[in-house]
């Protein structure tokens, strides 16, 4: 499963699965007429991040969110690398560094085994190679910070009601509003965006199945508690795996968080149980694994069933879902919160350049051949961790076949959870006869590799726009000069930087010398000078032989409709 990619679904044209903006000039003439900001519905994590991605490219919208407030609690507690490059190119990832703290991995301890089976984030080839502990509240309040920022409004204690669209794909939505005197708000947004969760209004009222069951009989007891004398390193997510239970434990910026998953006959009765109970219920299995670690009384603590359910469609017309509304697994390893981000990261880019007159609709078609894709393998590798830690009733033995038959499995896992590993390249395929180079491809995530003593590939992908990357290499080239002529009509859409090889004297104004010779080793090409084209969003749209007999046609391949 860690070795495999995801699996394939249509392919759709470069000029659409690239996802570069359109640029056709009566298309840009006849940008559509706004009547009122784009809907997003759900104010948590994937909500704000949609937000984000339209606010910081000049499309306004706004949130809408029926609770009063922002909670004060939370079950996610980690950001993987995949995320937190995503937060890179915003710019606002330091709002997340140090609200959090930085664990090294994750140890697993089996009944009975003496050997530790351990995943090391930090040799993983990310400018974040780490798991970044921060709960779900910090990283709502980092990402509220950063929307109010860039000019987005939040409507608290507003539900939505009701969503039509008529035949013309014309937006009806009704919102009620509780607090201050009750108030209906009909609006016509010409997008409306459900980030909504398990439960999500969006998708109920547009039809849409949510496929899937309920892990029957496991419960989660959750707890955030200060614990005295803990005997494991501080800098590791830890799970303590037995037959028929698991304790998690981990340090949080203040204080631990302490899980127990086991089977029960019966559901839970009162999802936050009196917290000497649960101090009571939780410290006999603290004892049994963390002799000496003694537990104070949680300051939250909480039950719950899990679900792993799928939905089929993320889009309907001009209704998007994005987030928990569209799918939902095994917390396993912290890859939920992660996937819902991620997604709003695919998603925003495109509906900023569709809202904004600058693509087709057609390019919002990429979001849900990519993401579904992705979810699906982002569920089997939460089905396989739940194995190895969740199956209660399945022998030690059984688990740890599970990780031992599979050679390389722990640097593996460990790239996969970080997110590392996904592509989209069974959607992005390049037009036919450009020819195809060894290595990086399009679709494939953009990896990060010094340019300068200062500067590294991921820092020149972070602003809101595309970017082409020039890999010099042949002495006497003209390719910075063919490249300006031929990107002209497209500098307010892309940036470009030029990348000299060392051996090289740049020949273009603010060209980079690289002082590592692996960023032309895997972005370009032995002999020969190489561009690449890099979406907003970190992924690969192209990347070819800088030949001026191919310059023009991969352009307009990758650039219009």
């Amino acid at each position: 499963m860690f070795g495999s990619p995801p699996r394939g679904v249509r392919s759709l044209p470069i000029r659409h699965a690239a996802g570069f903006l359109a640029l056709h000039e009566g298309f840009l003439m006849s940008k559509p007429v706004s009547r009122d900001p784009i809907a997003i519905v759900g104010a948590g994590p994937t909500g704000l991040t949609v937000g984000i991605e339209l606010l910081s490219r000049g499309v306004e919208c706004k949130l809408f969110e029926k609770r009063p407030r922002s909670s004060d609690t939370s079950r996610a507690f980690t950001l993987h690398a995949r995320t937190l490059e995503g937060f890179g190119r915003a710019r606002c990832v330091e709002r997340f560094l140090e609200r959090g703290v930085r664990h090294r991995g994750m140890t697993f301890h089996f009944r009975g085994v003496p050997d530790v089976e351990r995943l090391d984030f930090t040799a993983l080839d990310t400018p974040y190679p780490m798991i970044l502990i921060i709960e779900q509240q910090d990283t709502e309040a980092a990402l509220r910070e950063e929307f109010l920022a860039l000019g987005g409004t939040i409507e608290w204690n507003t539900k939505l009601e009701s969503v039509t669209t008529n035949g013309d794909g014309r937006i009806t939505a009704v919102f009620d509003r509780v607090g201050g005197g009750r108030c209906r708000m009909e609006m016509h947004p010409d997008w409306l965006v459900g980030c909504d969760g398990l439960r999500s209004t969006v998708r109920s009222l547009m039809g849409i199945e949510f496929e899937g069951d309920e892990y029957v009989g496991l419960q989660f007891r959750m707890m955030d508690v200060q614990i005295d004398r803990y005997p494991v390193s501080d800098d590791e997510i830890h799970y303590f795996v037995d037959a028929d239970h698991m304790l998690l434990t981990t340090k949080l910026p203040t204080g631990y968080r302490a899980l127990i998953s086991d089977m029960r006959a019966t559901p839970v009765a009162n999802p936050a149980p009196d917290p000497v109970a649960a101090q009571v219920g939780f410290q006999p299995v603290v004892d049994d694994w963390l002799p000496g670690a003694h537990l104070g009384i949680p300051t939250w603590n909480t039950e719950y069933p899990i679900w792993r359910r799928q939905a089929r469609e993320y889009r309907r017309g001009r209704l998007i879902l994005a987030g928990d509304a569209v799918h939902i697994g095994s917390p396993a390893a912290g890859l939920g919160m992660n996937n819902c981000i991620q997604d709003a990261q695919n998603l925003g880019w495109k509906l900023a350049a569709v809202a904004s007159g600058r693509a087709p609709e057609t390019l919002l078609d990429t979001y849900q051949a990519e993401r579904l894709p992705i979810a699906e393998q982002v569920g089997e590798a939460s089905s396989m961790l739940h194995q190895i830690m969740m199956a209660h009733g399945n022998s030690i033995a059984e688990r740890l076949e599970v990780i031992r038959q599979q050679p390389g499995f722990h640097h593996r896992a460990a790239q996969r959870i970080a997110g590392l590993t996904h592509h989209y390249r069974d959607v992005i395929t390049p037009p036919p006869g450009l020819p195809r180079l060894d290595g990086l491809t399009a679709g494939d995530r953009a990896p990060d590799i010094p340019v300068t003593p200062t500067t590294g590939v991921h820092e020149l992908l972070s602003h809101p726009d595309y970017t082409l990357l020039v890999l010099h290499r042949r002495r006497n080239s003209t390719v910075a000069t063919d490249v300006a002529e031929a990107t002209a009509p497209y500098r307010h859409l892309l940036r470009t930087t030029v990348i000299t090889a060392p051996e090289l004297r740049p020949d273009a104004a603010g060209a980079l010398v690289a002082h590592d010779p692996r960023v032309h080793d895997q972005y370009g090409h032995p002999t020969d000078d190489t561009l690449c084209l890099i979406r907003p969003d970190g992924h690969i749209a192209l990347r070819f032989p800088a030949r001026q007999d191919l310059l023009a046609t991969a352009l307009k391949e990758a650039m219009l409709t």
